[in-house]
């Protein structure tokens, strides 16, 4: 069960945060033996938990701030998969502010949380550590326009490395070849995103399409924009993407709003 899975921690202090990480090697009928606030702790923590260890994103308020009300009680413990999660829950708030300071702050605060949990990332490598770490340099240097690109790359390529299946972590890698303009590398990312979970999203459709335009390949590059066209976003992103797929298909490939419709065989 999670529970046990998540006493890989290490021996954490002592008070509410022992309580809480510690107490999860507890089985469910231990659990059941102890008091109800102590088994709303160790829930509440495997809650949090589990929602930032989603591969996807989180665009929900109410549960950035369940679990923002957690991880505080535990970040003096300095774990690194405590760490890395909450530098990755300040990434989604700040994403859904609409204000511009507070979107800043926030981003500079899960930078110095996120180099942090670097400092103590254990051998083998975290990939949702780095597949953050780099989402959040990205968005922060876009935000103060100097990004520092290598950077992002080296942690969205270690991301894909330690984890080979996390779809999301290939799509972001390849999404950000291809802003570097490194279409052929971005091609083969983008393709192995799909190998692992075809059509997951049409952010991933649009980037590989674009990036297929970018090298001449118009057949192909083609079917897989009015593919992401077809697909429904889930995410915010995937919709901004969706519509730049439309766009190049009608801007650039002159196709009418009717052609750009994939039809069914």
């Amino acid at each position: 069960m999670f529970r046990q899975a998540f006493n890989k921690f290490t021996k954490l202090s002592a008070g509410l945060a022992s309580v809480q990480v510690a107490a999860v090697a507890l089985t469910d009928k231990e659990l059941s033996k102890k008091p109800e606030w102590y088994q709303h702790a160790v829930r509440s923590l495997e809650t949090a938990v589990k929602d930032l260890s989603k591969k996807g994103f989180i665009e929900s308020k109410s549960v950035l701030t369940e679990a923002e009300d957690v991880f505080q009680r535990v970040l003096d413990v300095n774990n690194v998969e405590i760490l890395w999660r909450y530098a990755r829950l300040l990434t989604e708030k700040a994403e859904l502010s609409h204000c511009a300071h507070e979107k800043k702050e926030l981003l500079h605060e899960a930078k110095k949380i996120i180099k942090k949990a670097l400092e103590i990332e254990p051998a083998a490598g975290i990939s949702g550590l780095h597949k953050w770490a780099g989402i959040i340099f990205a968005k922060l240097g876009d935000l103060e326009k100097k990004c520092n690109d290598e950077c992002v790359k080296k942690h969205l390529k270690r991301a894909t490395e330690i984890d080979a299946k996390d779809q999301y972590a290939l799509y972001l890698y390849g999404a950000h070849l291809y802003k570097l303009k490194e279409y052929k590398e971005a091609v083969e990312v983008l393709k192995k995103a799909e190998s692992v979970k075809p059509g997951f999203s049409p952010a991933n459709k649009y980037y590989l399409g674009a990036a297929l335009k970018e090298l001449g390949k118009k057949d192909e590059a083609l079917k897989v924009l009015k593919e992401a066209v077809a697909l429904t976003p889930k995410y915010a992103f995937e919709g901004k993407a969706k519509s730049e797929a439309k766009k190049i298909l009608i801007t650039k490939y002159k196709l009418s709003a009717e052609d750009v419709e994939v039809k069914d065989d």
